[in-house]
């Protein structure tokens, strides 16, 4: 709704948005009075019998009824010129499709003297236009390479694996055909942009969240190896590389040994090795298996990472993130202290990310719309970060984060299962025992300007977390204060990501009391996890 109006009020940019949807050329006579002049691209000369009218899109409400000689001009394009007739009665809508001035350049590509005769040269042409770059073209061996470019300067540029990268700048005019000679050069063999989708990786976490995958270039043809060594230097894993005959190259690495066994946790060192008759090279990398990370999905319903109703400590690690859509129904109260509101039987839809952009740190944000069936459609935002203090892993199994939460949303908008809009701030503690976690969290929440004395959450559950699998139960209840309002929420959960994807699948359900109010709800998610 707010970009329609936005767009009503700057029509310019509504003009400019659509400017790409011109195919050809159109004249609409619409109710209203004026002209409208549209071109593709925009930014077009615009003369009105000779006069000065701007640049495209133009806008002449008070154009005086009648004939009148419309010239068009945009250097790189051909002129157009046409009659028009504007009655007071109508508003004619023009739109016009500019026709670029092209010409032809041949392109011929050769091996600079003393190239191998062995080395195949399969080398694609790309060219530079003024909206950006075009589609590499394959140069066909038996013929000359004919391209259709703008009329001005081009750059042509030739890449072909185990061949130097070559350009030429052309002049390229109407009339005439311009040619383009670039000679390739053999290239040596170099590694390069080297990197890996996890620096720390658990092999014990499932799929593709308990691997690494290591990434390079080269730029000529070869063969290879990678080598693992441990702190001692020791080579624990190690692989021929396939030959190249590209420039982006890959291996995965699970943090196993040559025999499958997982290796100790601690810095590997990565040691990647390409060679040819003529040279060899190597590049080197650090990986850190560490058997504490645990990547595996949480809900996001409560408005901080954790189980359907209590938040949990544990946060993704460095770099990794969580994305998911839920779609909830049943027939839930208002989490505000209004004892007024009921809200109707409906399907509130919610919109989830976690991210860790640092060690022990996350940070998540959701959007809902909540459309009920007998009320109007309602949304609303929210936000929390949360710090790791403990991760569970030293001698006391005991992890507990610090986090704060803040949500809006309209007068429907608040989320069924979150507390509703205002400030949170929680302190999550579980108890870890091999693969469950007994999840204990207090939180005070405040309303705002409403209410300075906070409501009071007191939350909890059991989670069980598998290889492919995490389900719970949890119970979240709401303590009203000021106000002598009182809720509980109760509900069990269930989140499936089964190995190689990283595709999330999750279903839910429970019960909500409030005063003297009960009602139920369920709910279904999609999501990815990396």
């Amino acid at each position: 709704m707010l970009i329609l109006i936005f767009l009503c009020l700057f029509p310019a940019y509504l003009s400019a948005r659509n400017v790409n949807d011109i195919a050809g050329d159109t004249f609409e006579e619409v109710s209203g009075k004026g002209l409208e002049i549209h071109t593709n691209p925009a930014g077009v000369h615009v003369l009105i019998n000779g006069v000065d009218e701007g640049y495209t899109p133009v806008d002449l409400e008070d154009i005086v009824p009648g004939v009148h000689y419309i010239k068009l001009s945009l250097q790189g394009y051909k002129d157009r010129e046409f009659m028009v007739t504007v009655f007071n009665t109508s508003r004619l809508i023009i739109s016009i499709e500019m026709e670029e001035l092209r010409g032809l350049a041949q392109v011929v590509i050769q091996k600079a003297p003393g190239s191998p005769e062995a080395l195949p040269l399969e080398p694609q042409i790309f060219s530079s236009i003024i909206q950006g770059i075009q589609d590499p073209v394959t140069h066909n061996h038996d013929s000359t390479t004919l391209l259709s470019l703008p009329v001005g300067y081009n750059t042509i540029r030739v890449r072909a694996f185990g061949w130097d990268d070559a350009s030429v700048t052309v002049l390229v005019n109407q009339h005439t055909t311009v040619t383009a000679n670039i000679v390739m050069r053999p290239a040596k063999l170099k590694l390069d942009n080297a990197s890996q989708s996890r620096r720390k990786l658990n092999p014990l976490n499932p799929g593709n969240l308990g691997r690494t995958d290591f990434r390079f270039e080269v730029s000529a043809p070869g063969t290879g190896t990678i080598v693992i060594l441990d702190q001692d230097r020791t080579a624990v894993f190690s692989r021929k590389l396939d030959q190249f005959n590209t420039w982006v190259q890959q291996i995965t690495w699970n943090g196993r040994d040559f025999d499958g066994n997982l290796v100790p946790q601690g810095i590997y060192t990565v040691i990647i090795e390409a060679m040819n008759p003529e040279e060899t090279v190597s590049l080197e990398l650090e990986t850190e298996i560490d058997y504490s990370i645990r990547i595996f999905p949480l809900s996001i319903e409560s408005g901080i990472a954790g189980m359907l109703l209590a938040p949990m400590p544990h946060v993704l690690p460095a770099g990794s993130y969580q994305i998911n859509a839920n779609l909830l129904f049943g027939n839930f109260r208002s989490s505000q202290h209004s004892r007024e509101e009921v809200f109707a039987f409906g399907f509130p839809f919610k919109l989830n990310m976690r991210i860790s952009p640092l060690d022990q740190f996350e940070l998540t944000t959701t959007f809902n719309i909540n459309p009920y069936i007998e009320n109007r459609t309602g949304w609303g935002v929210s936000g929390s970060a949360k710090y790791n203090i403990l991760n569970g892993t030293g001698s006391v199994p005991l992890a507990l984060s610090a986090g704060a939460s803040y949500s809006w949303a309209s007068k429907t908008g608040d989320y069924p299962l979150s507390p509703g809009k205002g400030t949170g701030l929680y302190t999550p503690l579980s108890l870890e025992l091999s693969n469950f976690s007994i999840v204990f969290c207090p939180a005070a929440f405040w309303y705002g300007f409403s209410g300075f004395v906070p409501k009071l959450l007191l939350s909890g559950g059991v989670l069980y977390r598998g290889s492919w699998l995490t389900g719970g139960i949890s119970a979240r209840s709401e303590l009203g204060f000021s106000h002598g309002s009182t809720r509980f929420l109760a509900g069990a959960e269930a989140q499936f990501f089964p190995p190689p994807s990283n595709l999330v699948y999750s279903i839910f359900s429970g019960i909500w009391t409030q005063d003297d109010k009960i009602g139920a709800y369920g709910g279904i998610g999609f999501g990815v996890i990396y």
